[in-house]
């Protein structure tokens, strides 16, 4: 999985939301300092913004400066939207499903599997999204596809730190290869439980790593996070 900077940029940000490091209402420094700090050019620093106020997670106020919005609440909710999107998906993929289709996800289930064996996580995150997208793209809605793609960033960084908690790999690995039998099988309603538990387990973990945010004395600079 090829890493940009954008997405290393976006990650920070997030990284310093969801820990409360920035907090609702809080101005980010200049884009020129995100950059310097980065080590990344202004335009992608730039991007990487515009990626975050389109997810309404940072507001562009012109003439003032980045400011966050309402934080780490938005990200759940935008968690809670992709289960919501995703569950559609594996339901009409398995109405939709095409032999190419299926070779496809099972290719992609089993290079999981021998990632998971290798232990690397890298390796399985970047399938793991691979695989999601397969699905979705499968559903043939394109609108709520464009949906999902918009917040890949944040999947990426879902993917980031769940992944890491010990079994929690083991415990999707089932749950993926529940969904890929459901759709084998053309069980649409099957396919879309499966995957609603699949992303529920999922982002019941994430609340539970991030959460707590960590209690940080704050010096009004987030430097040291790019």
């Amino acid at each position: 999985m090829v890493i940009k900077a954008g997405d290393i940029i976006i990650k920070n940000l997030i990284d310093s939301i969801v820990k409360e490091e920035l907090r609702p209402r809080d101005k980010l420094p200049s884009l020129e300092n995100l950059a310097k700090e980065s080590g990344t050019s202004v335009l992608s620093v730039r991007e990487a913004v515009q990626s975050l106020s389109n997810l309404g997670i940072l507001q562009i106020c012109h003439g003032r400066g980045v400011f966050v919005t309402d934080g780490a609440p938005i990200i759940e909710d935008l968690l809670d939207a992709r289960r919501t999107l995703e569950s559609f998906f594996a339901m009409m993929a398995a109405q939709n499903r095409s032999s190419e289709m299926l070779l496809e996800l099972e290719s992609l289930l089993k290079d999981m599997d021998k990632s998971l064996a290798d232990g690397d996580i890298e390796s399985y995150s970047g399938k793991d999204i691979e695989l999601h997208y397969a699905i979705a793209k499968a559903a043939r809605n394109r609108i709520l596809f464009k949906t999902l793609s918009n917040i890949r960033n944040l999947l990426q960084y879902q993917l980031f730190i769940v992944n890491r908690v010990p079994h929690i790999i083991e415990r999707s690995t089932i749950r993926h290869w529940e969904v890929f039998k459901a759709i084998q099988k053309k069980e649409p309603e099957r396919a879309r439980t499966w995957m609603w538990q699949h992303l529920t387990e999922t982002i019941e973990t994430w609340k539970q790593v991030v959460a707590p945010p960590q209690q940080k004395k704050r010096d009004g600079s987030i430097a040291k996070k790019y």
